[in-house]
């Protein structure tokens, strides 16, 4: 009795695991189209082929009674479109395709044998039919765009309707007039949304503005954003922002990087101005020194079946914050010992060390000497 206990509850465990829904959102888009003859009459019974240039990944479907057709759920690359039907010439055509978008493709069939091909030029534009706003960066734009502190939620400042909070920090992005906290982060689809603040968890800004842990640019492949996404996001009301990172391809590609950043070229910061001027002298360059370094490496594990792709990025930041403290002046200071006298007390030592070592003149970097 207990062994078919065991074996029920076992069953519905596994019953248990295969009900639960997966909560990621898409990360890969449609190919669309229709297939006609050089009259514009709609052909049913076409053969269309996707394959994609990289990974060789191929899909087929055959167009319907209007000569439509939908090849749905492909990942992100730029397929070749192939669409055959006895009787007429091969055509073949690129279509790019990222996540969340639609490429529409269309095929104008010419009479004559299967066995001859055209292939035309031109790649299919990406069709946005939705009312959802969506806006997309793709990895050439990432990685020629100069992004401060190769931070990936700089490429928001490329999209219309978002409003970045000058001087950066946690929580600096109003999407769409949205609340800050209402931005929906994910990675591949998968939450990237901090509990407590509903900022980001990778790329989190710190403080001073510097992200804490990172998303290496050259590792993203496609950037996009819904200002009004649709009932599969769910969680937040406000904008959906899915990072979809690059994979493997049949091809070893990767790419290695330095930056760095110091005071060597930097203009003094607008507070050491002022705070030296007081004392006549002249401001140098806030010190920092900022490294980021990293690259990316991916390939096939088996051709055209399983691929690999890693990335690593490390950073080592140095760096001095400089801000305002008021200092007491000498009457000040001589009033709080009057009134600490008075009361029967005595000043502390620590209170005496903190005083001193406020009156010391400010130089270099808003550093005290």
């Amino acid at each position: 009795m207990r062994r078919g206990l065991s074996k029920f509850g076992l069953a519905l465990l596994l019953l248990g695991v295969a009900a639960v829904p997966v909560w990621a959102q898409r990360t890969a888009g449609t190919i669309s189209g229709t297939v006609m003859d050089t009259t514009g009459a709609v052909l049913p019974g076409v053969s269309v082929t996707a394959v994609c240039t990289e990974t060789n990944l191929t899909r087929t479907v055959i167009t319907d009674t209007q000569g439509g057709y939908t090849i749905p759920d492909v990942p992100g690359c730029l397929y070749r479109v192939t669409a055959e039907l006895a009787g007429f010439k091969t055509i073949a055509r690129e279509a790019p395709v990222a996540a969340n978008s639609v490429a529409k493709t269309d095929f104008r069939l010419e009479v004559g044998a299967v066995s001859e091909t055209v292939t035309v030029e031109g790649v299919s534009p990406l069709v946005e039919y939705s009312d959802k706003l969506n806006n997309r960066v793709d990895s050439a734009r990432i990685e020629s765009l100069p992004l401060s502190g190769r931070d990936f939620n700089s490429l928001l400042n490329v999209m219309p309707g978002v409003q970045h909070r000058p001087g950066g920090g946690f929580q600096g992005v109003n999407i769409g007039g949205a609340r800050t906290s209402s931005n929906n982060f994910m990675i591949d689809g998968i939450s990237n949304n901090e509990v407590y603040y509903g900022d980001t968890v990778l790329n989190q800004t710190a403080i001073i503005g510097i992200p804490a842990t990172l998303v290496p640019m050259d590792a993203i492949g496609d950037f996009t954003v819904q200002q009004t996404p649709s009932a599969e996001f769910g969680v937040k009301g406000g904008a959906a922002i899915n990072i979809v990172m690059k994979s493997g391809t049949n091809m070893l590609h990767g790419t290695a990087y330095y930056f760095r950043h110091d005071d060597r070229f930097d203009s003094a910061n607008f507070f050491d101005i002022r705070a030296t001027q007081k004392v006549g002298k002249d401001a140098n360059p806030t010190p920092i020194d900022n490294q980021q370094y990293g690259g990316t490496f991916g390939g096939p594990i088996v051709k055209d079946k399983a691929f690999f792709f890693g990335y690593y990025e490390g950073q080592r930041l140095n760096v001095v914050s400089p801000y305002d403290v008021h200092v007491p002046t000498d009457a000040q200071v001589a009033t709080a010992r009057q009134r600490i006298a008075a009361a029967g007390l005595q000043t502390s030592p620590i209170g005496e060390a903190r005083v001193l070592r406020a009156k010391l003149p400010v130089v270099a970097g808003g550093q005290q000497r």
